[in-house]
């Protein structure tokens, strides 16, 4: 627990720096100023920075500049670049995920659901794009899921600001593909510790732990991903996680099946058969895809 109170404290003290519009428009000074990341980053020199911030008090631009440097921004001999933490604060700020809180209406997409063959539709609302079937229960049992749910996905709000829900539906999906095959290839995307795979079925290791999300969902073939660090999980379809490498890879090029949407249907209408530590899944052709614990694939 000392170790967690130390880190909280940490924490605490850097987001404490950030609480000041000055400090904020002296890191948006800076990120426009200097563009490229990391040692090949440009400088922006003092008075640039101050002009572009609007504080004509030298001591007061000063101080707010001095609670930056060396954490949020570096120091050169020739004036000032953004450190990574600082890039990155810019960054989490322009999706919009702590200020802004859109919502887009359901509008019909061109798709069609896995488990029905009904027609979809997608809407955003607090942080997720959510696909949903019109004409039936859907994948997810929830209380707190819209009825016909197939996919929940969180998704910036900058993704859907001046950006038609289409796309933003089909970009949402293939973002999901990038995180769920660095996952399967063992590590966090959020922050680059080790992931844990899990096959269904899967009680709590912990207590008020249901095995997240396999008890919510209507289909028996999906897996867990849980990082061991930072806590991101995710319940993903294993032969979508494995889409770009082995067995998955041929099939999906050889049968012209495009990435996103289209993949996610395809393998979800399977039928799946759970076994010992391996998921067993039988597409339209009789063509059978095995899984095992470690996401190796072997088609029969």
């Amino acid at each position: 627990m000392e170790g967690l109170a130390s880190a909280r404290s940490r924490d605490a003290l850097a987001f404490s720096v950030l609480d000041s519009e000055v400090r904020l428009a002296i890191l948006d000074s800076l990120y426009e100023r200097t563009v490229a990341s990391g040692p090949l980053a440009g400088n922006a020199t003092y008075s640039t920075i101050k002009a572009d911030v609007g504080v004509e008090d030298s001591g007061r631009f000063s101080y707010h500049l001095d609670k930056l440097t060396d954490r949020f921004v570096t120091k050169t001999e020739t004036g000032y670049r953004l450190a990574e933490p600082g890039r990155e604060v810019i960054r989490l700020r322009r999706t919009g995920a702590f200020t802004d809180d859109p919502s887009v209406e359901a509008t019909r997409i061109d798709g069609k659901c896995y488990r029905c063959g009904g027609g979809i539709q997608a809407f955003y609302r607090r942080g997720y794009l959510v696909t949903q079937c019109r004409e039936c229960i859907g994948l997810i049992d929830h209380e707190l899921v819209a009825n016909g749910t197939l996919a929940s996905l969180s998704y910036p709000p900058s993704g859907v600001s001046g950006i038609d829900i289409e796309t933003a539906f089909e970009r949402s999906h293939l973002r999901s593909a990038h995180t769920f095959r660095s996952m399967a290839d063992g590590f966090c995307p959020n922050c680059g510790h080790d992931v844990a795979i899990t096959l269904p079925p899967a009680d709590g290791e912990n207590p008020g732990d249901d095995g997240y999300g396999f008890r919510h969902v209507n289909y028996d073939g999906l897996i867990r991903f849980a990082c061991t660090h930072c806590g991101r999980r995710h319940i993903a379809h294993p032969l979508y996680a494995v889409g770009d490498r082995g067995a998955m890879a041929d099939f999906f090029t050889t049968n012209g099946i495009d990435p996103g949407w289209d993949r996610i249907a395809t393998v979800m209408s399977w039928p799946v058969t759970v076994g010992d530590a391996e998921l067993v899944f039988e597409a339209p052709d009789g063509v059978r895809f095995r899984v095992d614990d470690e996401l190796e694939v072997r088609r029969e």
